[in-house]
């Protein structure tokens, strides 16, 4: 994955740094954000909190993400501009992970409360004809 930094423009006003990149994968699917996350931080020496993606477009067939990011200076500037939704989706905490585990805890639960019932019922059954 090759990162291309094609556009950077200072934002004084809103305490950022907003970044046009170019990503060519050639060999790879798509990179997720958290790939270009980290790719960004390395090359401009930022913190990987304070980086947001905003945009990764890719065309059909072609090699190449067009993406728009925002660096901010400090948390407090990005806790004040960007919206809940886009914090939270940047946000990579081992929650996530615990929340689908124990989703798909769940239904084996349930599942072995079928196989339960269904052993009782066969049970019964054997014990009518005796």
């Amino acid at each position: 994955m090759e990162l291309e930094i094609t556009e950077n423009n200072s934002n004084p006003l809103l305490h950022r740094q907003e970044l046009q990149m170019v990503i060519k994968h050639d060999t790879n699917a798509t990179p997720r954000r958290k790939e270009v996350i980290k790719n960004l931080s390395e090359t401009l020496k930022a913190k990987i909190n304070l980086i947001i993606i905003d945009k990764l477009n890719n065309k059909y067939g072609k090699s190449e993400t067009h993406g728009y990011a925002k660096i901010y200076s400090s948390s407090e500037a990005l806790k004040k501009i960007e919206t809940k939704p886009s914090i939270a989706r940047h946000n990579f905490k081992e929650e996530k992970t615990q929340k689908t585990k124990e989703v798909k805890e769940k239904p084996e639960e349930k599942n072995k409360s079928v196989k339960k019932e269904t052993k009782t019922t066969e049970e019964n059954k054997k014990d009518e004809e005796n």
